[in-house]
């Protein structure tokens, strides 16, 4: 079985970690702090990037690309030929594009990977898991990925996993905002918004985020949601800067309004709420056109 080393034991990688720890891989991880939890688990916290790089196979999960210059350049001088660097974070593309290359002087193969799905779906092996680049590559990371996640998807080459992560998070965002519209709209009408969740989530017009959206958005607890509004504005703009460059552009309507709707959260500085808190704005919208 293949040691596994791994840069990021944040809010995604300490679950992955946990999954793969818990079927029997020797993981040694890597963090700016130690993490107990991992430790616990049976995990062996790495004292330099070089003991990371020891290891089969590598794994990224870090917060900017900013990070992922760094670990690189600090992983470079102890690389070998054909080994796997997979990255599992979500930056611009163009930023996994040029470490790739400097990963691929030393003769190593960097993955772009994503994740699709929040901490506790990764935790619960629900989250799906999008890979691209060399084929090969992708399936010495096979058994690791079984680990961590019961779906994962082949796309193709380097770039189509980043490119499908801006695509899901767009969707979650619009799915969102209808779930507000809806329950918005459904409470003007005289309907029950607790009974319109119920009905709704499990007809033809539910959706994985409408189920897991729409109870908070009754509930308002919006600061101990998983799914904060700070981790989707750079997503939606690197959405729409793909579909510039995808030469349909001007074929985007439902993108353009909810990111006009997303940037009222912004303003607001709603970073740290769940975007479950767009029922707020939604709500806002209702009362000035009334007033107006």
């Amino acid at each position: 079985m293949s040691s596994i080393g791994f840069v990021g034991l944040g809010n995604i990688g300490l679950p992955a970690t946990l999954n793969l720890l818990g079927r029997s891989f020797a993981v040694i991880g890597y963090d700016l702090k130690p993490n107990d939890a991992f430790v616990a688990a049976g995990g062996t916290m790495a004292t330099s990037l070089r003991e990371v790089a020891a290891c089969d196979i590598v794994f990224q999960s870090l917060p900017s690309a900013t990070a992922l210059t760094e670990t690189v350049k600090g992983l470079l001088p102890y690389l070998r030929p054909g080994q796997v660097v997979a990255d599992i974070s979500s930056y611009a593309l163009e930023a996994k594009v040029e470490q790739a290359e400097r990963v691929a002087s030393t003769g190593a193969i960097m993955l772009d990977c994503e994740i699709s799905g929040l901490p506790f779906q990764v935790a619960e092996r629900t989250a799906v898991l999008f890979a691209a680049g060399d084929r090969s590559a992708v399936g010495a990371c096979g058994p690791a990925f079984d680990a961590f996640t019961a779906q994962q998807f082949y796309l193709g080459g380097f770039g189509a996993a980043t490119k499908m992560k801006l695509i899901a998070n767009f969707m979650v965002c619009a799915h969102n905002l209808i779930a507000a519209e809806a329950l918005n709209l459904g409470r003007a009408a005289g309907l029950d918004p607790a009974q319109m969740v119920d009905v709704l989530k499990s007809s033809a017009a539910g959706s994985t985020t409408f189920a897991n959206k729409a109870p908070l958005m009754l509930s308002r607890a919006f600061d101990a949601g998983r799914g904060p509004f700070r981790h989707m504005f750079g997503y939606l703009a690197r959405t729409a800067k793909l579909a510039r460059e995808s030469g349909v552009g001007e074929a985007t309507p439902i993108l353009k309004r909810v990111s006009e709707i997303y940037s009222l959260a912004e303003a607001e500085q709603r970073h740290d709420q769940d975007i479950a808190a767009m029922i707020e704005i939604i709500e806002s919208m209702s009362r000035e056109r009334v007033r107006a």
